[in-house]
C-alpha cells in the first residue's frame, strides 16, 4: 500500500488528506534540523572561549532560527504522526504489515479483531498460523511472486476462526520492512463475513437486542407483505444471510412471496424454480427443517454449493418449514448462510425459534389480509348495491313517468282524439322499455344463480338476424340512421336458442342505434367463417375509449355515466350478451379506435350439427 489517501476528521468537521509521503517528509525535515542544531551547538562551544562577546551575539540569531525551525517541524511531525496513527487505525478494511518471513509486524483494529476476536496478541505470529493447512502452500507461492513484483497479488483463501473457516481474500504487495523486503496486506471479505461471526456472539454482542427489535417490528407489521419483508431483513442482518426466499402455499401451490439476494450469490443457481422444485418442496411435505452443508467434496450438494458461491468456500443452506397452529404446512423459508460444515447447535436453535415465530406471524398476517380483503369486498358490494339501487330507480322512473302522465291525461277525458292515439303509443312504447329492464334484471339473477338455461333448436341465423333488424328499425329511422346488411344465405342450420340469439343481436343493434348520432350508419354482417357463424355489428358512433374497452362487458359498468343522460340503461346489456354467447360455446369481442371512431362487436357461434 503506497499511500493512504483517506483523511481523519479535523476539528472543524472537514476531512484532511495525510498521505504516508508527508509523514516521511516531516520526519526527514526533523532529522535535518536536528543535525543542523547539533552542528551549530558544536561550533558555538568550540568558539566560545576564542571569540569576543560581540561575536557571540552575532551567532545567537543563527541559533535561534535553527531552534525555531526545529520546533516548527517537530510540531508538524507530531501532528502528522498522530493523524497517521488515527487514520491507520480507522481504515475500514483489515490491514497488516509483514516481514520477509510473513510474521505480523503491525495491524489495525479491524485486522486484530478478524484474526483473533478474543483479544490475544497477534504481533510476531506468522500469517501461516491463521490460514488453513490446505491454503498455507498457496500463501507461500503468492508471497514468492509478490517478492519480485510491485503489483498486488490476490489470494482467495480462508482463515481459521475458532475452529471454523471464514472465506476471505488477501491482497498482498511488496513493502520495505526496515532493511529487508516485507509485505503489506489487506483483507477483503464478503459484507456478510463478519456478520456470520457476530451471530455466534464473537464480534457483536447485541444479538439479543436485534432479536428483541425483530419481535417488536413483527408485532407492528400487520399486512402480509410487511411481515415477510421484515422477516427477510432480519435474516439478512442477524444470520448474515446473503440470499433467501420465502414461499407460501396458495391454492395448493408454493408461491414465492419475498426474496433477497446479494451479488455474491449466483443468480443462475439460486433461482426460484431450482429452489422450489427441490428442497423447498421436500421441507414443505415433510414439515421438517433441512440443512445443506459442504460436508463431502464429491457430493451433489457440495457441487451445487460451490456453484452457488463461486470463488468462496464457506456456504450452507437452511430450509425452515412454516406451519399453522394445527401443524399443517403453510410455506418454507429458504436461507443462504456463510458457514461451512455442520451448523453449530446454537445456530440451529436460533433457526428453530425463528421458524416458530415466522409461522405464527405469517399465519396471522394472512388472516389479517383475508379479513381486510373481505371487508373491502363487503364495502365494494355495499357501494355497488347503493349505486345499483340509485341507477335502477332512475331507469325505472324514465318509462314510469310518461306512462303515468299519459294515463292521467287519458283518464281525464279532456285529451283530444289525435292526442289519444299518441298517448296510447307512448304508453305502449314505455311499457316495452320497462319490460326490457325487468327482463335484464331477471336474466342477471338467473346468470348469478346459474339458472340461465338454453332452449336449443335448429335455427336459421338469417331469419333471426332479420327479426332483430325489424325490432330496431323504428328507432333507427327516427334518428335517420342508414343500416347496411350483408347476410349470407349459405349458412346452414345449427343448434342454438333462437330467442337468446335474437336477444344478443337486438341488444347489439340497440346499442349501435343509441350511441350513433343522427345521420350515421350501422352495418350488420352475418357470414360463415371456419366452422362458426360470425355476426358483426359496426357503427360510426361515439366509439369506446381505449381505457374502458377492457371493461366494456363488465356488469354495471358504463363509460362516462351522467345523471342527465336519458335512457342510459342499467349497464347490464353487454354483460348478458357475453353470458349468452359463452353459454352457446361462442365468443364476443369489441373493437374501437377511440372516441368518436365508432365501435365494432363480433360474435362467433359454433355450427352444431347435432343436439347435445
Amino acid at each position: 500500500m503506497a499511500s493512504l489517501r483517506n483523511g481523519s476528521p479535523e476539528p472543524n468537521g472537514k476531512v484532511a488528506s495525510y498521505p504516508v509521503e508527508r509523514f516521511v517528509t516531516d520526519f526527514s525535515r526533523l532529522i535535518t534540523d536536528v543535525n543542523r542544531l547539533m552542528t551549530d551547538l558544536s561550533n558555538v562551544s568550540d568558539r566560545q572561549n576564542s571569540h569576543r562577546k560581540t561575536k557571540r551575539e552575532r551567532q545567537k540569531p543563527v541559533l535561534d532560527d535553527t531552534i525555531s525551525s526545529l520546533r516548527e517541524h517537530a510540531r508538524s511531525f507530531v501532528t502528522s504522526a498522530m493523524r497517521f496513527h488515527a487514520l491507520y487505525e480507522r481504515v475500514p478494511v483489515p490491514y497488516m504489515e509483514l516481514d520477509a518471513k510473513a510474521r505480523i509486524l503491525r495491524t489495525n483494529t479491524e485486522c486484530r479483531v478478524l484474526l483473533d476476536a478474543v483479544g490475544k496478541p497477534v504481533l510476531g505470529k506468522a500469517l501461516f498460523d491463521f490460514v488453513s493447512e490446505s491454503d498455507a502452500q498457496r500463501l507461500r507461492e503468492h508471497l514468492a511472486i509478490c517478492r519480485h513484483t510491485d503489483k498486488p497479488c490476490a489470494l482467495p483463501t480462508s482463515i481459521m476462526h475458532k475452529g471454523e473457516r471464514l472465506p476471505i481474500e488477501f491482497r498482498i504487495r511488496r513493502h520495505a520492512a526496515g532493511s529487508q523486503i516485507g509485505y503489506v496486506a489487506v483483507v477483503l471479505q464478503s459484507p456478510h463475513s463478519l456478520r456470520s461471526i457476530a451471530i455466534r456472539g464473537e464480534i457483536r454482542k447485541d444479538h439479543a437486542t436485534l432479536f428483541h427489535q425483530f419481535v417488536i417490528e413483527l408485532s407492528n407489521a400487520q399486512a402480509f407483505m410487511s411481515v415477510v419483508e421484515t422477516i427477510g431483513s432480519y435474516c439478512s442482518r442477524a444470520f448474515a444471510s446473503p440470499a433467501g426466499m420465502i414461499f407460501v402455499e396458495r391454492d395448493g401451490q408454493l408461491r414465492l412471496v419475498s426474496q433477497w439476494r446479494s451479488k455474491y450469490v449466483s443468480k443462475r443457481y439460486f433461482s426460484e424454480e431450482r429452489i422450489r422444485n427441490g428442497p423447498v418442496t421436500l421441507a414443505f411435505r415433510k414439515g421438517a427443517s433441512i440443512f445443506w452443508s459442504q460436508t463431502k467434496s464429491n457430493s451433489d450438494v457440495s457441487r451445487y454449493l460451490r456453484r452457488l458461491f463461486p470463488g468462496t468456500r464457506g456456504r450452507s443452506l437452511a430450509f425452515l418449514p412454516i406451519s399453522t397452529s394445527a401443524g399443517q404446512p403453510a410455506g418454507v423459508l429458504a436461507m443462504v448462510l456463510l458457514h461451512e460444515g455442520e451448523l453449530a447447535t446454537d445456530i440451529r436453535g436460533d433457526m428453530a425459534r425463528l421458524g416458530q415465530i415466522v409461522s405464527g406471524s405469517i399465519i396471522r398476517a394472512r388472516a389479517y389480509d383475508d379479513a381486510m380483503a373481505a371487508r373491502l369486498a363487503a364495502e365494494n358490494a355495499n357501494q355497488r348495491q347503493a349505486e345499483f339501487l340509485s341507477v335502477i330507480s332512475h331507469e325505472l322512473r324514465n318509462p314510469m313517468t310518461p306512462i303515468l302522465n299519459w294515463a292521467v291525461a287519458l283518464s281525464s277525458g279532456s285529451l283530444p282524439a289525435d292526442k289519444q292515439t299518441f298517448a296510447t303509443e307512448a304508453i305502449i312504447r314505455n311499457v316495452r322499455a320497462l319490460n326490457y329492464l325487468i327482463d335484464d334484471l331477471f336474466d342477471v339473477a338467473r346468470i348469478s344463480s346459474g339458472k340461465l338455461r338454453l332452449d336449443l333448436a335448429e335455427i336459421r341465423i338469417q331469419e333471426v338476424a332479420r327479426e332483430a333488424l325489424t325490432a330496431t328499425q323504428q328507432m333507427a329511422e327516427s334518428k335517420k340512421l342508414r343500416i347496411t346488411t350483408d347476410i349470407s344465405e349459405g349458412i346452414p342450420r345449427f343448434l342454438a336458442d333462437p330467442r337468446r340469439v335474437r336477444q344478443v343481436l337486438v341488444n347489439l343493434l340497440n346499442n349501435a342505434v343509441k350511441f350513433t348520432p343522427g345521420g350515421g350508419s350501422i352495418t350488420l354482417k352475418v357470414t360463415k367463417r371456419r366452422g362458426a357463424v360470425e355476426c358483426t355489428v359496426a357503427d360510426t358512433g361515439k366509439g369506446i375509449d381505449s381505457e374502458f374497452l377492457p371493461f366494456v362487458f363488465d356488469r354495471f359498468r358504463q363509460e362516462n355515466r351522467s345523471p342527465k343522460t336519458k335512457a342510459a340503461g342499467l349497464g347490464l346489456g353487454l354483460s348478458i350478451v357475453r353470458e349468452i354467447v359463452e353459454l352457446h360455446g361462442g365468443s364476443i369481442k369489441a373493437h374501437s379506435r377511440g372516441a368518436d371512431q365508432g365501435a365494432t362487436f363480433i360474435v362467433r357461434l359454433p355450427l352444431r350439427r347435432h343436439r347435445v
